[in-house]
């Protein structure tokens, strides 16, 4: 009774910061969306042929950069969920490296918005870097948390091995897209969309 009464504390933490996490994606998934759809309040597209149709199909690259942007805050959001769902507790330092973690989420969110239309080589890169640094210490909380009593008992090495290897994917890519977004935005474009499953397919052919 007394180690569960010790133990509860860490657990409210726990769901309190997944809580916080959970809040935070969905305002930057929110205000992607909301920053990258095409304005209507000039109501030009009521004379276009097929009115809003025709509104979106001539804001393509706006509807591509909310694909792009909402599906890297999702994945991010999943590789959080994938790691946190494993945990127990959580400590000071462990509560400090998440939500560093996800100020450079929100960085990406800055770095896009400020630059929608990739104008610059360096916006790109930024984008790119603090994906890669955010996904990395994810990584590095999560390491920390096996290695300090924080996470599920019933894994075994093998588990904890192969969650910190398939958690790698996210910030690899990011980090080939650092150098990517120099050879121009449709090559680091398209990266994001590339890329994932080849890293996918390099994990299953290690497994093997």
């Amino acid at each position: 009774m007394v180690n569960q009464l010790q133990e509860l504390p860490d657990s409210i933490y726990l769901n309190r910061l997944r809580r916080f996490i959970d809040i935070v994606y969905a305002l930057i998934f929110f205000h992607l969306v909301n920053n990258y759809l095409p304005l209507i309040e000039d109501m030009e597209w009521s004379h276009k042929p097929y009115g809003l149709l025709s509104h979106m199909i001539d804001s393509k690259d706006e509807l591509l950069r909310i694909f792009i942007g909402a599906g890297l805050t999702l994945m991010y959001w999943n590789q959080n969920n994938g790691l946190f769902k494993n945990l127990i507790k959580t400590n000071g330092a462990h509560v400090a490296m998440s939500l560093i973690q996800l100020f450079l989420v929100c960085l990406y969110v800055f770095f896009a918005i400020a630059d929608p239309g990739l104008v610059t080589k360096s916006s790109p890169a930024l984008q790119a870097g603090s994906l890669a640094l955010a996904g990395f210490l994810s990584v590095w909380s999560w390491v920390y948390a096996s290695k300090n009593n924080m996470i599920n008992a019933s894994l075994s090495e093998d588990d904890i091995n192969q969650i910190t290897r398939s958690n790698f994917m996210e910030p690899a890519t990011a980090v080939v897209n650092i150098g990517l977004a120099f050879v121009g935005p449709m090559v680091w474009t398209l990266a994001w969309f590339v890329l994932p499953p080849f890293f996918m397919w390099i994990l299953k052919k290690r497994k093997k």
